[in-house]
């Protein structure tokens, strides 16, 4: 314990916070200009999460976006449940949080009766790229079985604990590098393994608007993987590429600002990313969850 206790990794550390920062906070800008690159040790790190300090990945030219993205060695997970399943001694049974994670902390939103909590993961050495950092938050949130869409942007940021009211357990483990890797590639077999079988039965059919959303009423937005998520995306594509199909995708898909748009300009009629995905994956999807054609 006493190595990696000594180690320093490589974070961002943002001012104490005493709560979160609401939405349109005129705010925003100086908190995004205001993480500094740190090499901490680990009772460093907890410390200054004790303390109510947020961090992030690494960046360059002090301004925290994706573009300025210089390294990352910490992987978060939150757990949100509001039950026992995010409360800090039902997280320290779990096999993978007690045998890699560095600490577990709740978070500012946590009360006695609703807990909440965050499991933090440093690696053994840093990933210099942002697309291979989104991969490994990614894999890391696959195999808890979330879905969490925010981890996507390799600029995000997590709140430290509240002060005067954080509870924490510091483990002081490591996560390996090539563990990760290794979870990036089971991730990215499985989920190509999911996307033929969508390719294979699920196939295209004519359908109206009226009939698209009747299916999309039987489809939680934040009830499917991620990948399904996408897919139901790029099935409404498939059969209305215009305005209307858009609003019907934005209407249903609870995504973060702007991102429906931006997901929707990627799509092509010939074929996406993970293959080609007709409306009858849509409808696949629905039928599973109850919907009647």
């Amino acid at each position: 314990m006493s190595e990696v206790a000594d180690r320093a990794y490589c974070v961002a550390l943002g001012p104490s916070l005493n709560a979160k920062i609401p939405y349109g906070d005129p705010y925003w800008p100086t908190f995004n200009a205001s993480f500094e690159n740190k090499s901490l040790s680990q009772p460093e790190l907890a410390n200054a999460i004790y303390e109510g300090h947020p961090i992030t990945t690494w960046h360059r030219n002090h301004w925290r976006h994706s573009k300025n993205y210089e390294l990352g060695q910490h992987l978060g997970i939150d757990f949100d449940t509001e039950d026992g399943r995010s409360s800090l001694p039902q997280l320290m049974k779990d096999p993978f949080i007690s045998r890699h994670a560095a600490l577990v902390y709740t978070t500012p939103s946590h009360t006695p009766d609703k807990p909440r909590a965050r499991a933090v993961f440093l690696l053994d050495a840093p990933i210099r790229q942002p697309q291979n950092y989104v991969l490994a938050a990614t894999a890391l949130l696959w195999i808890f079985g979330s879905a969490d869409r925010q981890c996507k942007d390799a600029a995000r940021f997590f709140y430290g604990g509240k002060p005067g009211a954080c509870e924490m357990e510091w483990l002081a483990h490591e996560l390996p590098l090539s563990l990760v890797k290794d979870l990036i590639k089971r991730y990215q077999e499985t989920g190509n393994h999911e996307r033929k079988h969508l390719d294979r039965n699920y196939q295209p059919t004519n359908a109206d608007e009226r009939e698209v959303v009747a299916a999309l009423q039987h489809v939680k937005a934040w009830g499917i993987s991620y990948d399904e998520w996408l897919s139901v995306l790029m099935a409404i594509h498939s059969e209305f590429p215009g305005a209307n199909g858009e609003s019907i995708a934005e209407s249903w898909a609870d995504g973060k600002k702007g991102e429906i748009a931006q997901k929707w300009r990627s799509f092509n009629q010939d074929g996406n990313v993970s293959g080609r995905v007709g409306i009858g994956t849509l409808f696949q999807i629905a039928q599973d969850n109850g919907w009647q054609r």
